[in-house]
């Protein structure tokens, strides 16, 4: 498994060392594939969808911050939904190996990559 680790709570699916096929074997609503096909989609309906979804992620993973379910992460306090958009998208265009994970993981990744914490 090729997963780029750049939080603990990234890191946890290596560390039961799933193999790829394992991971494709997994129920996801959206892929990083799936995702990436809707954000370059030029209908207004695919776009709307994509950053939605984007929002949506990040939304409930700073909910899991704030009830301490998950570690804090460096990302800027205010985001816009493009400005987030761009950079998982980017990420998604970069990172070709990384479109068969879920989408919801991506988005954090690209996040974290994009903000890291400073050591």
């Amino acid at each position: 498994m090729n997963l780029r680790c750049l939080a603990p709570l990234i890191c946890l699916p290596m560390l039961f060392a799933a193999p790829q096929s394992a991971v494709a074997q997994t129920f996801m609503f959206e892929t990083g594939t799936t995702l990436l096909a809707k954000c370059q989609n030029k209908a207004p309906e695919y776009a709307l969808a994509c950053t939605a979804y984007i929002v949506g992620v990040v939304d409930g993973i700073k909910k899991d911050i704030f009830l301490g379910r998950a570690p804090d992460n460096c990302w800027p306090d205010q985001l816009g939904a493009d400005q987030v958009r761009d950079l998982v998208v980017k990420y998604l265009r970069t990172y070709a190996d990384q479109r068969s994970f879920p989408a919801s993981l991506t988005v954090s990744v690209a996040l974290n990559d994009a903000y890291p914490c400073k050591k």
